[in-house]
């Protein structure tokens, strides 16, 4: 089953990253993605902007398209990046979740593609 980890964020909690931070991301993400790779569950990912500037909303209503500055939800929360994956079941897509870096300080969502 094909499960998708959106990785949430607030611009307070990266303003509280240091350099060091940032390093054990990169390492803690570059490790899980290998491991993945191995067990064939990794599928892709990728980050999306940190800052949601240029984010669109657009929404239809009898033909008529309107748009509106995003992200989605507004507020200080955006998502900041996800993994697509290939998982047996969503406890081990939550397993997976749990050892993203961003998951000590952010949420996580965990959601099944398709049915």
């Amino acid at each position: 089953m094909k499960f998708l980890l959106l990785i949430g964020a607030s611009q307070e909690a990266w303003a509280r990253l240091g350099p060091a931070d940032w390093s054990d991301n990169e390492k803690a993400h570059g490790a899980l993605i290998a491991h993945l790779k191995e067990t064939g569950e990794f599928i892709e990912c990728d980050e999306l902007n940190v800052t949601p500037a240029g984010a669109r909303i657009i929404r239809t209503d009898n033909g008529v398209t309107f748009n509106s500055d995003g992200p989605l939800h507004g507020g200080d929360d955006f998502a900041s990046g996800y993994y697509l994956l290939d998982c047996a079941d969503i406890e081990r897509a939550s397993a997976i979740a749990a050892q993203l870096y961003e998951s000590r300080f952010a949420p996580i969502e965990v959601r099944q593609v398709g049915s």
